[in-house]
């Protein structure tokens, strides 16, 4: 059950309890499978390996975090260059919003958010990757 289908959402979180609810509530409600990994650099070689069709980033890890959404823009790795992303922060200001936008990302989910956010969240993603 390690290996990813391109059907998979990876989901970079570093708090491995936030990561698990949402990991869980995915399962449950038979989304998409959403493979958790804890830092930039363990989704780096996920990325690098293996296709997904979403990808949700904490910007938790900041300059890291958005240095991987540049990554995945300029097609560094084996997932599509147009895959669909989204963020999780606890605050957005006026230039990173920018830099969002820039980078296309398709969702802001400000922290602490709601379970039904991160299922419309997956959902929308889903959807962006079928079309």
């Amino acid at each position: 059950m390690s290996s990813a289908s391109p059907l998979d959402i990876l989901l970079v979180e570093p708090s491995s309890l936030t990561g698990s609810i949402i990991v869980a509530t995915a399962r449950q409600l038979n989304l998409p499978a959403v493979r958790q990994v804890g830092t930039v650099r363990n989704a780096q070689q996920q990325l690098a390996a293996k296709d997904f069709s979403g990808v949700i980033v904490s910007l938790d890890e900041a300059p890291e975090a958005v240095a991987l959404l540049e990554q995945v823009r300029s097609a560094q790795f084996a997932v599509d260059a147009q895959v669909p992303v989204a963020v999780t922060t606890t605050q957005v200001d006026a230039s990173t919003a920018v830099q969002m936008k820039a980078l296309q990302v398709r969702r802001v989910l400000l922290k602490p958010f709601k379970v039904r956010d991160v299922i419309s969240t997956i959902e929308m993603l889903k959807g962006s990757a079928q079309t």
